[in-house]
């Protein structure tokens, strides 16, 4: 049995090495000019590749307390959204899974996301559209 795929949005600049990246085949969806960020990719994996990418989520620039995160959905279902802060958010690196209506389990996320320190602006996961 295959595992379920998702497709997720990464930020290039958030890897020491982005060869991860190449490896499972990203495509830049959004190119950021003269930022150490570099840009926005789309990938697709599974969720043991998404854990490989949170091990790998730990560049930083100005505040090494404020974790990178990775947002998506499910490939087959586009009502069920993922969210996986990288290895940098002082617990190992935690998932959020459930469907897109599940307004109290956004909001759970959300201020998860708001007590690591991203600011509640950037966590925009529900208006993204691929």
């Amino acid at each position: 049995m295959e595992s379920k795929k998702y497709r997720v949005r990464v930020v290039r600049g958030a890897f020491v090495d982005p060869k991860i990246l190449g490896d499972l085949g990203a495509k830049n969806i959004e190119k950021f000019e003269r930022d150490e960020w570099i840009g926005i990719d789309e990938v697709i994996a599974d969720l043991n590749q998404i854990k490989e990418l949170q091990k790998a989520m730990i560049k930083h620039y100005d505040d090494t307390s404020v974790p990178w995160y990775m947002d998506g959905e499910a490939l087959e279902d586009k009502n069920e959204v993922i969210l996986a802060f990288g290895a940098d958010d002082g617990e190992g690196g935690r998932i959020f899974q459930f469907r897109r209506d599940d307004k109290q389990a956004a909001n759970e996320t959300i201020k998860y996301g708001i007590s690591k320190g991203i600011p509640a602006e950037q966590m925009d996961f529900l208006d993204v559209k691929f």
